[in-house]
């Protein structure tokens, strides 16, 4: 059987699909308490998707998600709502859907904070 190029074209759509986009670069950023880290809301490329998010506070605080669909806001609390400790790497997982946006929030200053995302369109973990 020989490949077409119909089938190299669907072959590099699959690899771009399984590599993550990044959404977000945030290194050393300062913000304070309840204001979004992002100047921009993310939204996924593709539907449905997952961000793949990595995250330190240098302060002790709460990590949330301001999720967005339309006019109604969700405030999804990572690690069961309790305190991240200050300095320690975390790394969470947000499904995201058609319409959907989102930006992130600590309940505390955090001076210095790291923040990636990278969307995965095939939430393959």
């Amino acid at each position: 059987m020989t490949a077409t190029s119909r089938d190299s074209r669907s072959a590099r759509q699959i690899t771009r699909k399984a590599l993550p986009i990044e959404k977000a670069n945030e290194h050393n950023g300062n913000k304070d308490a309840n204001n979004d880290f992002l100047t921009t809301d993310l939204s996924p490329s593709d539907y449905p998707s997952a961000f793949r998010i990595s995250v330190m506070l240098p302060s002790a605080g709460k990590l949330v998600a301001k999720l967005k669909k339309s006019t109604t806001t969700l405030n999804l609390y990572f690690n069961t709502n309790a305190n991240l400790t200050a300095g320690a790497l975390y790394e969470f997982h947000l499904l995201m859907h058609e319409g959907d946006t989102v930006n992130f929030q600590s309940d505390q200053n955090q001076n210095g904070f790291y923040l990636r995302v990278q969307e995965v369109a095939w939430a393959v973990h």
